[in-house]
């Protein structure tokens, strides 16, 4: 996964444009709820074909945090 993909994921979830979706963005600001968080975990994990647990994610991240997120749980799918 990319960037620009995890971008994409977004823009699509939150219905926004991905050039609003900079690093310093917090899912908050998106509009994200509980429900977001639950619809984000399945997204993300089908995009890196793993699970993700979606106590894993919370409203106050932000697009870099989880996009550092997504790079951790890649990588140690890959072990």
């Amino acid at each position: 996964m990319t960037f620009e993909e995890l971008q994409e994921l977004l823009a699509e979830q939150f219905s926004c444009d991905t050039a609003e979706l900079d690093r310093g963005v917090a899912l908050a600001d998106l509009g994200a709820d509980h429900e977001d968080m639950v619809e984000l975990a399945w997204a993300l994990g089908e995009a890196l074909g793993v699970e993700i647990d979606e106590s894993d994610l919370n409203v106050e991240m932000t697009v870099g945090e989880l996009w550092r997120y997504a790079m951790d749980v890649a990588e140690n799918a890959d072990v």
